[in-house]
């Protein structure tokens, strides 16, 4: 069993909701869950589509003892937990693209968004938040229109009967276990297995940079920071640390889950 769950019909936001119960002194590993969200989001202010009963909506609670630099990673780390339990479950080939997205077939199954409360000096007290959309029964119809080029789900990829209850327990439980390696044996060991599954590696990328400028040019993967590293067509390597990423052919159609 996984740890307490709240459990929600509707919610704006999973991951508003865990932060209140964090801030209100929930422990490590508690969960909030909803069957849809009205006001789900991605990174950079996006949103995230969360048709009733065809996904996994879900945030976790996680107290790390990690110091405040290194609470980025803990995106990359969701990502290779949720890839480990999907190729382990249904035997598929997962790939993630940075820094927080879950790709099966060249298309967009998952995406997590991390939020962290940093501001009190005791570890004890801070926290972040892990939120986890994942496509699991979504058909092809069943996405809008302008997605169905760029979305899949694991029962589209698979053909096969999914469960998304003990889907939901694995991929909860491999990600607090890679959370304690992470904290063990620090970030190298969980790049190591990120690198073997990078979408983005020796693809053609733009990048909106925060001042606004448009980079394009190779990804040579993240660095030991997980900083993206792009090198431009006059061999200067870039470091992204955040931003839009986007593939030049793949995510011309942009998936509006990113």
């Amino acid at each position: 069993m996984v740890a307490r769950q709240h459990k929600f019909y509707s919610l704006p936001s999973t991951n508003t909701q865990a932060f209140e119960l964090a801030e209100s002194g929930a422990p490590n590993g508690e969960i909030v869950r909803a069957e849809t969200q009205t006001a789900g989001r991605g990174r950079l202010g996006k949103s995230w589509q969360s048709p009733p009963g065809k996904g996994l909506y879900f945030s976790i609670i996680v107290r790390p003892q990690l110091a405040t630099e290194d609470y980025p990673k803990l995106t990359m780390t969701a990502g290779l937990a949720i890839a480990k339990v999907i190729e382990r479950a249904y035997a598929l080939d997962v790939k993630l693209k940075w820094p927080n997205d879950i790709y099966l077939a060249e298309k967009k199954c998952g995406g997590i968004l991390c939020e962290a409360s940093l501001s009190d000096q005791a570890y004890s007290k801070r926290f972040a938040i892990i939120g986890v959309g994942l496509n699991v029964l979504t058909q092809e119809n069943e996405f809008p229109e302008d997605l169905r080029d760029s979305a899949t789900s694991i029962v589209m990829e698979t053909g096969q009967p999914c469960d998304p209850e003990l889907l939901l327990e694995r991929i909860v439980r491999t990600i607090l276990n890679e959370i304690s390696i992470l904290e063990e044996e620090g970030f190298a060991a969980v790049l190591t297995e990120w690198k073997q599954r990078d979408f983005l590696k020796g693809k053609m990328l733009s990048w909106l940079s925060h001042s606004g400028e448009v980079i394009e040019g190779i990804s040579e993967g993240p660095d030991e920071h997980g900083r993206l590293m792009v090198r431009d067509g006059n061999d200067v390597l870039h470091e992204v640390i955040s931003g839009d990423v986007t593939l030049e052919k793949v995510d011309k159609k942009r998936n509006s889950h990113s």
